[in-house]
């Protein structure tokens, strides 16, 4: 098998591992939380600086730990090392930051304003929503605009105006209790995945391994080992140096801008053939770092082979159509390869597991004492019994809202594939922005074919692209991501659960509240944001059009799905048969996504430095320069941080889109 990177020293460590969740690091974490939601949306529809969202582990969070927590803490550890909070409660103040990124703006809470805010004020007699769309939405998931509510919230209420809360108290409350049944259903999966993926296949978690790196510490708490290594500082500079550069820029056109993050610098290989964006992500290039090689090669390999196929395709003209909307690029042969792949890659996953899987329904139903689950986020009997009682609401959920019993059945199956594939890929790709190739709604769309299907269920697949359409797990890879935190910590792990779900909910809550008034105040429209300006059009524009032009279930898109399935089954089989082999399906379930051709060359770089460092000296010299690439990492968030200061200083309104997907 490829080589660990766990970062566990062989040395003895300097102290006992804190094994609570206190309450002074629960209310610490209220006030992160609280940051981390307000900051992405503020930067992004107010200063319109750096979008902090849209990412597995969010900027926002590493933000607002890298400026505001971390700082913090070494402080009091400085003057007051009795008030410093030890590493488990600084682990608890991230994992709750970490899932309360997970929702303002696009993460989750923009997509779904605006989206369920839009039918009725975007629609007109030539896009024909009224005709093919209003009236078969379900009235009570989507406010209404009678007295001009949502004109207001896209325009921006007249003075003296209030908010209609009670516009919106409605809709709220019922996408709020489907949103806490997939909630509870992706926290009994990770409760029931977690062992299999953590203790048995011992997947790498890169993310959550670097989220770790930032609390060793040396001594007492708030004395970070960080903070005294030589390399670590070598790497904070040199990011920071480069946007303190290009902050110069802003106020004096004759200081020339440094490009190496810029989206500009392309390798064209010729007509037809996709150009390769050239660009450093530093924030990228940290996170890979802690994955394994052969994941790493996979990952950029597989892209380099989807280039060559798409431009194979274009220039002998072959295509089965396009990609669906927030889908892959480069034709929906492609997205469907890889869907197929993606399929194939999470039920062998659940395979592999069908062992302990049974072991987890004899401790549920049976009560086997043999069985331990003491270490997961629920008891196997609450996950299993918890988890179907949640995908019971969401059945019902989506058949109230207009869906046929097939059509409801393929989309949630659809949607928990999804869940239970992305969060698996992102635990062992360390890939900071991965989603589906092929949306939920696209496969149940062309799995059944809209000639068949009732209107309803059409318009309610449009609907639910407000809450799934950009491929996000709403926290279950973070999910997975804290319970290997808390067991790597030895947390009280139903406590660290407890103060992650009261900072979700606490998220959802804020989140709303901040989004509806910055909305009213200024005008969501302009936001000039694409959750507002356009994606939320988009989606029901599409769902229009298929109405217009009905189509049977799609034979071409099932033998590319089929393709993609046996390429991924072939390469599953080598990876465990072989130890020699060595590409994973990983690379194979996401090579067409948009968002991978924007961290290929970085994973690439990631992947060259570290083949060196290893061949060179091994896992001793990987260890010491582990440091450089976490400041690198920090580096480049605090300059993210730095940069969205000079905007609310100077350039409010105009601010300056460094980072984004």
């Amino acid at each position: 098998m490829a080589e660990t990177t766990s970062l566990k020293d062989p040395q003895v460590e300097t102290q006992a591992t804190p094994r609570g969740v206190s309450l002074r690091a629960v209310v610490f974490g209220i006030c992160i939380t609280t940051l981390v939601n307000l900051l992405p949306a503020y930067s992004a529809y107010i200063v319109h600086s750096s979008r902090m969202v849209f990412a597995h582990i969010p900027m926002a969070v590493m933000v607002v730990f890298t400026l505001v927590a971390w700082p913090l803490n070494i402080v009091l550890g400085a003057f007051k090392p009795a008030w410093a909070f030890h590493r488990g409660e600084m682990a608890v103040v991230f994992c709750m930051g970490w899932i309360g990124a997970a929702v303002p703006a696009a993460n989750f809470m923009g997509l779904f304003l605006g989206g369920v805010a839009a039918p009725f004020y975007y629609a007109t007699p030539e896009n024909q929503w009224s005709d093919y769309l209003l009236d078969f939405l379900p009235h009570w998931a989507v406010p209404t605009n009678a007295a001009e509510q949502m004109t207001w919230f896209f325009e921006g209420k007249p003075p003296g105006a209030d908010i209609p809360w009670e516009t919106w108290a409605g809709p709220l409350a019922w996408w709020g209790s489907f949103l806490i049944a997939l909630a509870l259903l992706s926290a009994a999966l990770v409760s029931v995945l977690r062992h299999q993926w953590v203790d048995r296949e011992r997947l790498p978690f890169p993310l959550a391994e670097a989220a770790l790196s930032l609390a060793e510490e040396q001594g007492a708490p708030g004395q970070y080992e960080l903070v005294k290594n030589r390399l670590f500082w070598i790497g904070v500079t040199i990011p920071l140096a480069i946007m303190i550069w290009n902050i110069a820029g802003y106020f004096s056109h004759l200081i020339p801008p440094i490009q190496i993050m810029s989206r500009s610098n392309r390798i064209p290989l010729g007509t037809g053939f996709p150009s390769i964006l050239v660009k450093l992500n530093f924030f990228i290039l940290g996170f890979a770092f802690f994955t394994n090689l052969d994941i790493l090669f996979s990952l950029w390999f597989f892209y380099l082979l989807g280039v060559v196929q798409t431009g194979i395709f274009d220039r002998i003209g072959f295509t089965i159509g396009a990609s669906d909307i927030w889908g892959s690029r480069g034709g929906a042969a492609l997205g469907w390869q890889a869907m197929g792949a993606f399929f194939v890659f999470t039920l062998v996953g659940v395979w592999m597991a069908r062992e302990h899987l049974k072991q987890v329904w004899r401790k549920a139903i049976f009560k086997d004492p043999s069985v331990t689950d003491d270490n997961e986020l629920m008891p196997y009997r609450v996950a299993v019994i918890g988890g179907s009682l949640g995908v019971a609401y969401l059945f019902f959920w989506l058949v109230q809202s207009g869906m046929t019993l097939d059509v409801a059945a393929v989309f949630l199956i659809a949607l928990i594939i999804m869940t239970i594939g992305v969060s698996r890929i992102v635990a062992e790709s360390g890939l900071v922005y991965a989603r589906m190739p092929i949306t939920p709604q696209s496969v149940t769309f062309y799995f059944l074919g809209i000639r068949e299907m009732e209107t309803t269920s059409v318009a309610a697949l449009g609907l639910s692209y407000c809450t799934f359409g950009l491929g996000n797990t709403f926290g279950a890879s973070t999910l997975a991501h804290i319970a290997r935190m808390g067991a790597e910590l030895k947390l009280r792990t139903r406590a660290l659960f407890g103060a992650t779900a009261l900072a979700l909910v606490f998220s959802l809550a804020i989140s709303a509240l901040f989004t509806l008034y910055l909305a009213y105040k200024h005008g969501a429209y302009n936001f000039n944001v694409y959750t507002f300006n356009a994606g939320n059009v988009v989606i029901y524009s599409n769902v229009v059009k298929k109405l217009q032009a009905p189509f049977d279930p799609s034979g071409s898109r099932m033998l590319f799905f089929g393709i993609g399935a046996t390429l991924a089954g072939l390469c599953s089989f080598l990876r465990y048969r072989f130890l020699w082999w060595p590409l994973s399906p990983i690379g194979l379930t996401v090579f067409p996504t948009g968002v991978l051709s924007n961290q290929a060359f970085s994973i690439f770089l990631a992947w060259l430095v570290k083949l060196i460092l290893l061949k060179i000296g091994g896992i001793r010299l990987y260890r010491r320069v582990r440091p450089l690439f976490l400041g690198l990492l920090l580096g480049y968030v605090a300059g993210i941080g730095l940069i969205f200061v000079v905007d609310v200083l100077f350039f409010m309104g105009q601010g300056h889109l460094v980072h984004h997907w």
